[in-house]
């Protein structure tokens, strides 16, 4: 397949991102970078000066987003306490980034959300398209309370403040609105906070609520004084998402503790849940676990640093299964009840989750909780489009939406492991340019 300004894909079997059954025998039309037309076979008239492209016995779906990843270019073995993935040289760490982000590419991820790390500058690179690379929606730096999830505390404060990687540490309302606005001018394209505690950092754990009200409810109303600005809120326990949910939140990270009355109220004001499902109960194995019985939570999130290292668990026996039960009940439920979910991956760095294969662990973990494999399609496109902001222009393959397009050898309605295996991805299009064919990127 080679590029052409206009082309029209012929006799394809299209998964159009809303979730529907397989539409058989259609054609998709482009014109440069967008979906000029989309229809039946049936009713088709060739355009004019348009290169016709067959496609029988392929399928055709929308390209798929990761709404939570972060493009760190670090390398590290899981404690996020490395020093080297912190204090290596901003250079390194860039062009890692930039090799990390294409093999997002490869596993057919055409945009993603990085939701704290080097998106700022690898967006514009990647706009350029003299290389190839994921459409990248960026929130920059996320806001940490001093002493908070994310505080690079091993290091000096002011360190922390000027090389921000993580977080910088915003105290207060008025240091809340005022870091908003730096970060904006930073060119972000969302706001992204930490509500609670999240167990991968020593001083703190899923159960700690770390922004006040007052704090989370500023956050949000300086954001949204810029129109489509959105704000996403890493939320564990139960009165972070609550709280969260009041403040004015878009979309809630993790959010594994919420219960029946957050459920509604998100449904309510149209709040997406991106659940990173994976990595809260280690379902792919990614990280070390005890017995084979043990119940599949990430037990390291609950150990706290000593002299040696991880020390014990500072948590019963019996609150760790109630966790790990809660993961999976309360994500199954909200589910049920309607409420909006992304595919997110959560993945940081290799090799811990390594880019495009630790995506694609998401998105066969996502079974568990109840989801078919087209409901996952839904959350891995039109869903995750909606928590970018992106919707009117990706997730699904509709007119004039970018074409950005996966065309597949196998049917991935059928099986999740259908996605999971590169090898059926035969092209992967994006803004209607070919950029990964057979496995290889093209530019």
């Amino acid at each position: 397949m080679k590029n052409h300004e206009n082309y029209v894909l012929k006799n394809v079997n299209l998964i159009d991102g809303y979730g529907g059954d397989v539409q058989k025998n259609m054609y998709i039309a482009v014109e440069g970078k967008t979906i000029a037309a989309v229809g039946s076979m049936d009713s088709y008239t060739a355009p004019e000066g348009a290169a016709e492209l067959d496609f029988t016995d392929h399928y055709v779906m929308p390209g798929l987003i990761d709404a939570h990843l972060h493009l760190s270019g670090g390398r590290g073995e899981g404690t996020y306490l490395d020093g080297d993935i912190i204090s290596e040289p901003d250079v390194m760490r860039a062009m890692r980034s930039v090799g990390d982000a294409r093999q997002l590419l490869k596993r057919g991820i055409t945009s993603c959300r990085d939701i704290s790390w080097n998106g700022l500058y690898l967006k514009r690179l990647f706009r350029e398209e003299r290389i190839a690379g994921p459409r990248i929606i960026a929130c920059g730096p996320g806001l940490a309370r001093t002493g908070g999830h994310c505080d690079t505390f091993q290091f000096p404060e002011e360190f922390v403040q000027s090389r921000h990687q993580w977080a910088v540490l915003a105290d207060g309302p008025e240091e809340c609105r005022k870091w908003v606005r730096r970060i904006l001018r930073q060119g972000a394209d969302q706001i992204k906070f930490w509500a609670s505690g999240g167990g991968n950092w020593a001083t703190d754990s899923p159960f700690d609520t770390h922004y006040s009200f007052e704090e989370m409810k500023m956050i949000c109303d300086e954001a949204h004084r810029i129109e489509g600005t959105m704000v996403c809120a890493h939320a564990e326990n139960l009165e972070s998402i609550q709280q969260c949910i009041e403040a004015g939140v878009d979309t809630i990270e993790h959010g594994e503790m919420l219960d029946e009355e957050c459920m509604d109220k998100m449904i309510e004001k149209g709040i997406i849940l991106v659940p990173t499902v994976n990595l809260l109960t280690n379902a792919s194995g990614n990280f070390e676990l005890g017995s084979e019985e043990q119940i599949p939570v990430r037990t390291f999130a609950f150990r706290q640093r000593d002299d040696e290292g991880l020390g014990s668990s500072t948590y019963t026996d019996e609150e760790l299964e109630m966790y790990g039960n809660a993961i999976f009940a309360n994500f199954a439920l909200a589910r049920k009840k309607g409420v909006k979910m992304a595919m997110g991956s959560d993945t940081v760095y290799e090799p811990m989750t390594p880019y495009g294969e630790y995506t694609m662990q998401e998105f066969k973990t996502l079974e568990l909780i109840g989801m078919n494999t087209s409901e996952i399609i839904k959350a891995a496109t039109l869903t995750a489009a909606e928590a970018l902001g992106m919707e009117h222009r990706i997730g699904t393959i509709e007119e004039e939406k970018l074409a950005d397009m996966l065309i597949l050898t196998a049917d991935p309605t059928e099986s999740a492991e259908v996605l999971y295996d590169a090898s059926n991805i035969k092209y992967v299009i994006q803004g209607g340019r070919v950029v990964v064919e057979d496995g290889s990127i093209k530019y």
